[in-house]
C-alpha cells in the first residue's frame, strides 16, 4: 500500500523541489516515524478493548436515558452523545480540571458478587449546571456564565439532580449485571477529592451535552479498582472455559437423546423411475397412455429415500400379496 504523505511533508517536497535540495532518504524516515507507538511498560494498560467496548455499550444506554429523563425535567430539547472512552491515569484527568468544578462520587454495591465500596466520578461542567439550575427554578437557562463557587441552596438543586442520574445507573448496568449505585457526596473543589491514587488507571467516558443552543461536557470517571469485580463477574459468565463431562454420563445422555428420536415417525419411499414432461404433455394426458420412466428394464436395483434423501438401495418383490423392497446397499 502507498504511503500518504502529511500536507506538511508535501509542501517541504513542493518547497525543495523549487529550490532544487530534495531529500527523500529524509522523508522515508518521517513517515517510517510515524508509524511507531509509544508503549510504556512501566503503566501498563488495564482495560482491553472489550471492556472499554463494554463501558461504551452500558454508557451510551445510560445517556439516551439520561437525555430523556432531564429533558421531561426541564421541559427542553436535550441530546447526549459519547464523544470517547478511554483509558488514562488519574493523574491525568484530575489535573484537568479547574479549582472550581462539581464532581459527584457514586458508590457501587453488589453483595451477591462482593462489591462494595467501589465509587465513580461524574464530573458536570459549569455552564451546564448553571443552566439546569436556571431553568429548574423557572427561568430560560442563559444565565450559565457565571465565576463564582456554588452556593448551599444550589447544592441541594444538584443533588436532587444527581439522585435522578442513580435509578439510571442502575437500569444502565441490568443488562449484565445487578449494580446498586447511591449518592455518597458532591465536591466542588478538585484538590479534595483524593479517592483514587494519581497513578491509578482509570476509565473516561466524555459524554457530549446539548442543551438548545449550548453545548457542554459530562466526565465519567471509573478507575480500575472499582471496575476489577465488575469485569471478573462479566468474564465468569460469557467466557467460559470449555468443560468435558463424564464419558459414562456423555454415553448416558446420548442414549437418552436416541431414545427419544426412535419413536420418531420417518417416511421411507421406494423410487420406481422418475421422467420429465412439458405442461402441454400433461394437460393432454388420457386414460391408457403410457409414461416411460428413466429406469432401465433389466436394472435390478432401485432407490429408497427417507424423509427425501437417498438412503438405500433394494430390489422390488412381493410379500404376503404386497410389494416389498428387500435393501441391499446403504448410501450414507
Amino acid at each position: 500500500m502507498a504511503e500518504v504523505l502529511s500536507q506538511k511533508q508535501i509542501d517541504e517536497l513542493l518547497g525543495n523541489l523549487q529550490s532544487g535540495h530534495v531529500n527523500f532518504n529524509e522523508i522515508e524516515e518521517q513517515t517510517t516515524a510515524s508509524k511507531v507507538k509509544e508503549y510504556d511498560f512501566m503503566s501498563p494498560k488495564k482495560f482491553t478493548r472489550e471492556q472499554l467496548k463494554l463501558l461504551d455499550n452500558v454508557f451510551d444506554n445510560f445517556s439516551r436515558m439520561f437525555s430523556l429523563q432531564l429533558g421531561g425535567m426541564l421541559r427542553s430539547t436535550c441530546q447526549m452523545e459519547i464523544l470517547q472512552v478511554e483509558e488514562e491515569e488519574y493523574r491525568e484527568f484530575n489535573n484537568a480540571l479547574g479549582d472550581s468544578i462539581l464532581v459527584a462520587i457514586f458508590g457501587m454495591h453488589n453483595a451477591e458478587n462482593k462489591i462494595d465500596d467501589k465509587q465513580i466520578l461524574i464530573e458536570l461542567s459549569r455552564p451546564i449546571s448553571f443552566s439546569i439550575m436556571d431553568r429548574m427554578l423557572g427561568g430560560n437557562g442563559t444565565g450559565y456564565e457565571i465565576e463564582r463557587d456554588y452556593t448551599d441552596i444550589e447544592l441541594s438543586l444538584l443533588e436532587y439532580l444527581f439522585k435522578q442520574v442513580t435509578p439510571l445507573l442502575n437500569n444502565a448496568w441490568n443488562n449484565y449485571m445487578e449494580i446498586d449505585h447511591t449518592l455518597d457526596m458532591i465536591e466542588t473543589n478538585s484538590r479534595l477529592i483524593q479517592l483514587i491514587q494519581p497513578d491509578e488507571a482509570v476509565a473516561i467516558v466524555a459524554i457530549e451535552i446539548t442543551l438548545e443552543n449550548l453545548k457542554g461536557n459530562m466526565n465519567i470517571c471509573l478507575p480500575a479498582s472499582s471496575l476489577e469485580e465488575v469485569f471478573r463477574f462479566f468474564n465468569s459468565k460469557y467466557v467460559k472455559p470449555p468443560k468435558k463431562d463424564d464419558p459414562v454420563v456423555e454415553h448416558q445422555r446420548k442414549s437418552a437423546i436416541m431414545h427419544g428420536l426412535k419413536s420418531s415417525p420417518l417416511t421411507v419411499c421406494a423410487i420406481l423411475g422418475k421422467t420429465e414432461i412439458s405442461l402441454r404433455e400433461l394437460l393432454n394426458l388420457q386414460v391408457g397412455d403410457v409414461i416411460p420412466l428413466n429406469t432401465q428394464v433389466n436394472k435390478d436395483s432401485i432407490v429408497l429415500e427417507v424423509e427425501d434423501l437417498p438412503w438405500f438401495t433394494g430390489v422390488i418383490g412381493t410379500k404376503k400379496k404386497k410389494y416389498a423392497v428387500k435393501i441391499d446397499k446403504s448410501l450414507q
